[in-house]
C-alpha cells in the first residue's frame, strides 16, 4: 500500500473533523480493522467499545467518533481525529489514498493490444480498455473510465466519466451508464426482458424489447446481477442507488435515488420504487405496483400490492414491521395455542 502523512490527512479532511489530539508525525502505510490492528496503521472507532484495544495498539492514527474524546488519556502515544461519522471519513481516506479501485494501477496501458474497439467509438484519451474487451459501434466511454478484461459494450451504449466496468460485464446496445458508477463482474445490463405473446394453442412468441437500461450517476451494481432493458419504456436506476450481488430487475423497472438493495432481491416488470428504498436480502416485489419514497422492507419479504405510506414493512403477506414481528413471534407458539384451543373445545 502507499503511505500518507498523518498531517496531510488532517489537512485534507479538515472539513469533516470536529477536533484532534496528538502530534500527527509519521506516515500511515496501511489500514487496519479493529480486530487486527497493525503497526503504523490507521484505524477507525465508531463507539466506545474497543477503546481499550486501540489505546494499547501500535497504530499511528485513530479516527474516532467525537463521543470517544473524553476517554482518551492525555499521555496517549497515538494521534486522534474526532468526527461525527468515522466510517464515512475512513471511506473517503481509503478512496483518496489507498484503494480508489483495483483498476487504476499506474503501469496499466490505456489500450490493451487485444481489445477490440470499433473505429466509430468515441473513447476518451484517459479511459482504460482492458485485454479482450469489446467496444462496439458508436459507443462512448468517458474520461478516466475503465472497461475491464473481456467485457462487452455493445453499439450506441454510453459510459460516463470515472466509471468502472469490471471484467466480464455485458452492457447491451443503447444502454446508458452515468458518471462515477461501478459494475462488478458477471453482471448483465440490458439483456432482453422476459416478455412473450401467446396464441390459443399455448405457443409463445418473443416480444422484442426496444427500451434501454439507464443507470444514473453514482450507481453501484454488484456481481452476477441482471437488469433487463424495457420492452418499450426504459428501465431506470436512480442516482446513488447501490445494488448488491445476485439481484434481478425486470423490464421497465424504475428505482429512485439513494436506494440500498441487498443480495438476491428480485423485482418483476413495470413496477416503480421511490427514493431512499431499503431492502433486506431475498426480498421480492411483484409487477405493476408502486412503492412510495422512504420505504424499508425486511429480508425475505414479499411485496404484492402498492405501498403508499413511508415506513418499515416485513413478511409475506406484507405487514407493518412491528405487526410482522409480533406475527412471527406468535407463530412459534402456534402448536401450544392449538393444543390449548383443543382442550377448551373439549370442555365445551
Amino acid at each position: 500500500m502507499p503511505s500518507v502523512s498523518c498531517l496531510e490527512l488532517q489537512q485534507q479532511f479538515k472539513d469533516q473533523i470536529t477536533s484532534s489530539l496528538g502530534s500527527f508525525t509519521g506516515d500511515v502505510d496501511n489500514v487496519s480493522s479493529l480486530e487486527n490492528i497493525r503497526a503504523n496503521s490507521i484505524v477507525y472507532l465508531t463507539q466506545e467499545k474497543g477503546m481499550d484495544k486501540v489505546l494499547h495498539s501500535s497504530a499511528l492514527l485513530v479516527i474516532a467518533h467525537e463521543k470517544c474524546k473524553s476517554l482518551v488519556p492525555t499521555a496517549s502515544h497515538l494521534s486522534w481525529i474526532f468526527c461525527k461519522n468515522p466510517e464515512l471519513l475512513m471511506a473517503n481516506i481509503k478512496k483518496t489514498y489507498f484503494l480508489a479501485t483495483p483498476y487504476r494501477a499506474p503501469h496499466m496501458s490505456l489500450r490493451a493490444p487485444s481489445a477490440i474497439i470499433h473505429e466509430s467509438a468515441l473513447v476518451a484519451e484517459s479511459a482504460v480498455i482492458g485485454p479482450g474487451a469489446f467496444i462496439g459501434e458508436k459507443v462512448y466511454v468517458g474520461q478516466n473510465s475503465f472497461v475491464g478484461a473481456n467485457s462487452i459494450i455493445e453499439e450506441n451504449a454510453k459510459i460516463g466519466d470515472n466509471t468502472t466496468i469490471h471484467p466480464l460485464v455485458y452492457i447491451g446496445h443503447s444502454c446508458e451508464i452515468g458518471d462515477n458508477c461501478e459494475i462488478l463482474p458477471h453482471t448483465c445490463i440490458g439483456s432482453e426482458g422476459y416478455g412473450y405473446a401467446h396464441d390459443e394453442r399455448w405457443n409463445h412468441y418473443r416480444i422484442p424489447h426496444s427500451g434501454k437500461v439507464i443507470l444514473k450517476n453514482d450507481v453501484h451494481v454488484g456481481a452476477n446481477c441482471s437488469i433487463d432493458r424495457g420492452s418499450i419504456e426504459d428501465t431506470v436506476i436512480g442516482q446513488g442507488t447501490k445494488i448488491d450481488n445476485q439481484c434481478h430487475l425486470a423490464h421497465n423497472s424504475i428505482i429512485g435515488k439513494n436506494g440500498l438493495i441487498t443480495a438476491q432481491f428480485g423485482m418483476a416488470g413495470s413496477s416503480t420504487i421511490g427514493d431512499n428504498f431499503v431492502s433486506g436480502g431475498k426480498a421480492s416485489v411483484t409487477g405493476h405496483i408502486t412503492i412510495t419514497n422512504n420505504v424499508q422492507i425486511s429480508g425475505m419479504s414479499g411485496v404484492t400490492k402498492s405501498i403508499t405510506e413511508p415506513g418499515q414493512y416485513g413478511g409475506f403477506p406484507l405487514q407493518k414491521l412491528q405487526d410482522y414481528l409480533k406475527t412471527k413471534a406468535a407463530l412459534a407458539k402456534l402448536p401450544e395455542l392449538r393444543e390449548q384451543l383443543r382442550n377448551l373445545l373439549k370442555k365445551n
